[in-house]
């Protein structure tokens, strides 16, 4: 580390002197500036080479050496500008400064046998900084599959007189006359007289005369009165149901629900004060009742 801060000395008094002498001795050309400039660069890119190959404790060059390495050549032709005096000026400074701010990064680095790996902990802010950047990516490809499936909305105040079919989600907020098959979910807030058939079923209507028929579930909400029969793979019932329940799966019977039918399931669950008229089957169920009785 003192071997460090003294190269950074030497080379600082070599650049400071170098401008003593150029302010004496000459005035510019533009090409004893570009050969100056030159110079100065190939000095940085030697300090820049030495510091990220982390060899400090492997160099056999002594300090005079150094030296001699850092400090560049008198131009030939002793005449320089302002202008490049001020371009002279700028890079003194860059001289200057980047060496600080190597000894930072050094300073912040963890101590070991290695000479203050600088370029192994900027490598894995590199390693860490693309692995942020994937779950990002992650995160922001899964919010645009979810956004991707479409959903059809019957608005409210629109009546369509007749059958519908989608290929998408449903959202009925307004009056179907007719039949409702979609291949997503469906989803009854308004008016529907007939049929509804879709992969999963949500009512929350007053009213719904028809059937419902669904490959997942069926949940008639609170308040809400369906005459028809369900047909659906599980069924949440905390509404009034007029027909017959055939699920080959849980039925839950709400503690505000009405039943006036039939329950065929494989599992079912009444709460405390629901009601119910008619018979109640496990026919779905994986236990041969017969087989206690024999």
């Amino acid at each position: 580390m003192s071997f460090f801060k003294e190269l950074k000395e030497d080379i600082v008094q070599s650049v400071n002197e170098l401008s003593d002498t150029l302010e004496e001795k000459v005035t510019a050309s533009e090409e004893a500036a570009e050969e100056a400039e030159t110079l100065e660069t190939e000095v940085q890119k030697e300090i820049d080479s030495i510091l990220e190959d982390g060899i400090l404790n492997d160099m056999s060059v002594t300090k005079e050496d150094s030296k001699d390495v850092s400090e560049p050549e008198e131009p030939s032709e002793p005449d320089l500008s302002a202008e490049v005096q001020e371009e002279k000026d700028e890079t003194e400074e860059a001289v200057t400064d980047n060496p600080k701010t190597e000894e930072e990064l050094q300073e912040e680095a963890p101590q070991g046998d290695s000479n203050f790996d600088v370029v192994d902990r900027q490598e894995d802010n590199k390693i860490m900084n693309m692995s942020q950047e994937e779950d990002i990516m992650s995160d922001f490809e899964e919010t645009v599959e979810d956004n991707s499936e479409e959903t059809t909305v019957i608005t409210k105040g629109t009546t369509i007189n007749g059958g519908i079919k989608s290929d998408t989600s449903l959202v009925v907020k307004g009056v179907i006359e007719g039949d409702v098959e979609c291949s997503g979910k469906l989803t009854i807030t308004g008016h529907v007289a007939g049929n509804s058939k879709a992969s999963e079923i949500y009512v929350n209507t007053p009213r719904l005369e028809g059937s419902l028929n669904s490959n997942g579930s069926v949940k008639i909400d609170v308040s809400t009165v369906v005459i028809g029969s369900i047909t659906s793979a599980s069924v949440v019932v905390a509404g009034a149901v007029k027909g017959d329940i055939d699920v080959n799966g849980p039925v839950i019977i709400d503690s505000t629900a009405v039943v006036k039918g039939s329950v065929f399931a494989k599992s079912i669950q009444i709460n405390s004060g629901a009601v119910i008229d008619g018979n109640c089957s496990l026919k779905y169920a994986d236990v041969d009742l017969d087989a206690f009785f024999d």
